[in-house]
């Protein structure tokens, strides 16, 4: 009964999350045209110019990364966190896409973005997983480099991701 219950739980959380986080991409994000950081920035600029479905591509992407990361992060992680990719991938490519998109200021939008990720990703560090993604690249380079900030180097690949935007939203 224990177990169900953490199982449960874990899944209320990894639905509100996805929730978050789709609305911080899908809604916000995607339509005021800018790649915010992380794997979710390379969907968005995929998806702007191909037209590939931006949950699809994030779980495409993540492949690689958790194989990498497997040694240094472990099967169990692992296991939560694809849980949590397949929930947010839904809710981005199958939930959020019948939403009304935000159509007002962009630098709001970006703000809203921003608020909406960061409530996703906290409740799912919260309970032991993440959205996949850069995470495992930090969270793997903090392990094998454990002086690195873990707060530096998330900056320094999303910027570079969101300097990668730049030239295709403008």
């Amino acid at each position: 009964m224990k177990r169900f219950r953490v199982w449960a739980m874990n899944f209320l959380v990894d639905c509100i999350s996805g929730a978050l986080y789709a609305t911080g991409i899908d809604t916000f994000a995607k339509m005021a045209g800018f790649a915010p950081g992380g794997l979710s920035g390379l969907a968005l600029i995929a998806n702007h110019l191909w037209g590939l479905p931006i949950g699809l591509t994030v779980l495409v992407l993540n492949v690689p990364l958790m194989l990498v990361s497997y040694r240094f992060l472990g099967l169990r992680f692992l296991k939560k966190t694809l849980g949590s990719m397949i929930v947010c991938t839904l809710f981005l490519d199958v939930v959020f896409v019948r939403v009304p998109p935000y159509t007002g200021n962009r630098l709001l939008a970006a703000l809203y973005s921003g608020v909406f990720l960061g409530l996703a990703l906290a409740l799912l560090y919260r309970r032991g997983s993440s959205s996949g993604g850069t995470d495992f690249l930090t969270l793997s380079i903090k392990a094998r480099h454990p002086h690195l900030s873990v707060g530096a180097v998330t900056m320094t690949v999303d910027v570079i991701i969101i300097l990668l935007g730049w030239p295709v939203f403008g």
